[in-house]
């Protein structure tokens, strides 16, 4: 599946270059809102970020453009990305997972890895989050699709959000909060959900 899936994304990086179709993102408004929700998770500032499924590296992009100081890291499986991401990335690293899987982050962010329907996708995406979850210091954040929708993209992965937040309640932490209260497309019923595990309590001054 992963030779499979490497293929594809290589795919949409010849025919859509530096874009968020490359990454699969219908636009980059989507693409950016999805990472406005996902920054939500805390006060990002001085953080150190591990982005999983990093694609050209947007996502850093975008928290510069927001003028979060942080430290960005980057893995994907297409290794094509690369010499974009970190083009427009400066002082950032960008590479496999194994290269980094000895080191801890503050903030780990997942933004759509869990999206392609593989055979093994409920397995995929728990053995996935438990693992990331041991390399973080203060939370993951991810999205996923959602069951409650009036479509379903046969190549796309839905998945239960009571199922989701089950799992880490149950099996990674019990300091989780779901969201499914916001729109990837204006005027579009919410789709896709995201939730923050967190190692702690999330405390505000």
């Amino acid at each position: 599946m992963s030779e499979k899936l490497k293929a594809h994304y290589r795919d949409l990086l010849v025919k859509f270059g530096d874009s968020a179709e490359s990454a699969q993102y219908s636009s980059r408004e989507s693409q950016e809102r999805r990472f406005k929700i996902l920054a939500q998770i805390a006060e990002l500032n001085g953080s150190s970020i591990l982005d999983f499924g990093c694609g050209a590296g947007h996502l850093g992009t975008y928290l510069n453009s927001k003028n979060i100081q942080f430290r960005y890291t980057g893995v994907d499986i297409v290794d094509d990305f690369f010499d974009i991401a970190s083009a427009k990335n400066p002082g950032s690293r960008f590479g496999v997972i194994e290269d980094f899987e000895h080191e801890k982050f503050d903030y780990i962010f997942i933004s759509g890895v869990f999206n392609n329907k593989r055979k093994d996708n409920r397995k995929f995406y728990q053995e996935s989050l438990k693992k990331l979850f041991g390399m973080c210091t203060k939370g993951v954040a991810f999205n996923m699709m959602s069951t409650y929708v009036d479509y379903k993209d046969p190549n796309l992965f839905y998945e239960s959000p009571e199922r989701v937040i089950r799992f880490i309640k149950q099996e990674v932490t019990p300091f989780v909060c779901l969201r499914h209260d916001y729109e990837v497309k204006q005027g579009v019923v919410p789709f896709e959900f995201a939730v923050y595990a967190y190692k702690a309590p999330l405390t505000k001054d």
